[in-house]
C-alpha cells in the first residue's frame, strides 16, 4: 500500500519547472506512482494562476526557475494563498544558499531534495508524503547533509560570485566590502574548502571548480 493511499481523496500536486523535459519526466514519474491529480507549470506566474484553480495540496518546485522568482519565492507566495500546502523543493544545488544568500528562507515544514540523490521513485514519493505530514512543522528538512554547512553566508556568496566571473573589486562593490577584505575572505575560504592551489591553478579557479561541483552546472549570479 502506497504511503498516500490512506488519504480520503487523491492528493492534488502542482509541479513547477522551467525545463519542459524535466517537467514531463516528473509528471510521468508521479503518474507511475499512482498520483492522478497532477498539474504542471513552467513559470511562477503560470503556477500561481493554475493554483488558484486547482487548489493544490502539495507543490513540487525546482529551486532555479530562471530569470525572476526562485522556487522558494513561489513557495512563499503559494503558502500565502494556501497556508497548509506541502512544499518540496528540488534542485541540483546541494543547498539553497548556492543560488544566492540574499533570498528568503525556505517555508517552514518544507522538504529540500537534491536531484542527484533521487536514486529511485520512492525517494520522490517519500519527500511528497513527508511534505504533507510536516507542513505545519517549523523545521525545514534537507534530505542530504550539506558539505558546506560550516561556511558562513558571506563565504558562500563570495564563492558564487567568483564562479560567476566577478573580480575582487566587483565583489567588494557588490557586497559593500573593502577589496582587501575580499582577498582575506578568499584566503580563508580556500582553507575551509580544504583545497590547495598550485602554480597551474590559482585560488579563484579552485573556488569556481568547487562551486560548480556543488551545483552540478554552470549558473550565472543573479
Amino acid at each position: 500500500m502506497r504511503a498516500f493511499e490512506h488519504m480520503s481523496s487523491p492528493l492534488r500536486i502542482l509541479l513547477v519547472d522551467d525545463d519542459p523535459f524535466t517537467l514531463t519526466m516528473l509528471s510521468t514519474a508521479l503518474s507511475s506512482l499512482g498520483f492522478t491529480e497532477v498539474t504542471s507549470a513552467q513559470s511562477a506566474s503560470a503556477a500561481i494562476a493554475l493554483a488558484q484553480h486547482v487548489q493544490p495540496q502539495t507543490v513540487v518546485v525546482d529551486l532555479d526557475l530562471g530569470e525572476g522568482p526562485t522556487g522558494i519565492d513561489l513557495a512563499h507566495r503559494l503558502r500565502k494563498l494556501f497556508p497548509n500546502i506541502g512544499v518540496v523543493v528540488l534542485s541540483t544545488y546541494v543547498e539553497p544558499r548556492l543560488i544566492g544568500t540574499q533570498q528568503q528562507s525556505m517555508p517552514a515544514g518544507s522538504i529540500y531534495v537534491v536531484k542527484q540523490t533521487i536514486s529511485n521513485l520512492d525517494t520522490l514519493l517519500s519527500a511528497i508524503v513527508k511534505s504533507v505530514e510536516t507542513r505545519s512543522s517549523p523545521d525545514v528538512q534537507i534530505t542530504e547533509p550539506s558539505p558546506i554547512a560550516h561556511l558562513g553566508d558571506s563565504q558562500v556568496e563570495i564563492m558564487r560570485l567568483i564562479a560567476g566571473g566577478m573580480s575582487n573589486a566587483q565583489i567588494a562593490e557588490k557586497l559593500i566590502m573593502q577589496e582587501a577584505s575580499v582577498e582575506k575572505a578568499i584566503a580563508r575560504l580556500i582553507k575551509q574548502l580544504g583545497v590547495k592551489a598550485t602554480r597551474e591553478q590559482n585560488q579563484r579557479v579552485l573556488i569556481a571548480q568547487q562551486y560548480h561541483q556543488l551545483t552540478k552546472a554552470t549558473h550565472e549570479p543573479r
